[in-house]
């Protein structure tokens, strides 16, 4: 009966020992499930921000009355993990003249910019053509919103004519203020240079991000 009883206690303990083991196992795995499906995959990418992408592209459409008529295709992709709740958005067209230069200018040297340009130089005219708006995030008087869910595209298309053989290129610039807090509003407006240009000025960029293309040139002139 000693030796049996010491037997039985030994299995026994043994028993809680594995049931011990197969709690702590089960709570892991739960912990586990929590941080990959909860943390990592909703919580984590909610505290990113906006990740909007930009781009444009011009295309001559005809010619009428000596002006050329272009189609200005405009493309916003969200790409990051949080919506995008656009304060505005602004769109500017410059027409460009190209002229061979006389001699070749060195431009001054420089530690963190170089652009040389040997044989022509570019003048920026007045702006061409410009469009602008504010939502209702950026101004309660405003009608306008726009949003991207993550993954998703806006694109619109506008027309407009510049003069022919007024211009040898076109440069399109592209900015807009968006965030991910949606129902907060943050003072926005569209500030008007006297040549007709338009960009856009908000009053917290702490809660808000600026974002704008790379400028888009096009000779389909």
């Amino acid at each position: 009966m000693l030796f049996g009883s010491k037997r039985e206690d030994r299995e026994g303990a043994i028993a809680v020992v594995r049931d011990v083991v197969e709690i702590v196992a089960i709570l892991a795995a739960g912990a586990w499930a929590f941080y990959v499906f909860a943390f990592e995959n909703r919580i984590k990418p909610s505290w990113a921000n906006p990740q909007v992408n930009f781009a444009a592209s011009l295309q001559r459409l005809g010619e009428r009355h000596g002006l050329i008529a272009l189609r200005l295709h405009q493309r916003l992709h969200n790409f990051g993990t949080v919506p995008a709740h656009f304060l505005g958005l602004a769109i500017d067209v410059y027409g460009e003249r190209v002229s061979p230069t006389n001699a070749r200018q060195v431009p001054p040297p420089s530690s963190t910019t170089y652009n040389y340009k040997a044989f022509f130089a570019t003048t920026r005219e007045d702006p061409v053509y410009s469009l602008a708006y504010v939502t209702s995030l950026g101004d309660a008087a405003s009608t306008q919103v726009t949003k991207l869910d993550p993954g998703d595209t806006l694109e619109n298309d506008y027309t407009f004519y510049v003069p022919r053989n007024r211009y040898d290129l076109l440069t399109v610039e592209i900015s807009g203020i968006f965030t991910k807090y949606e129902g907060s509003l943050i003072p926005t407006r569209i500030v008007r240079s006297p040549q007709g240009a338009a960009k856009l000025e908000t009053s917290d960029l702490a809660k808000a991000t600026l974002a704008d293309t790379n400028p888009v040139t096009s000779l389909n002139l």
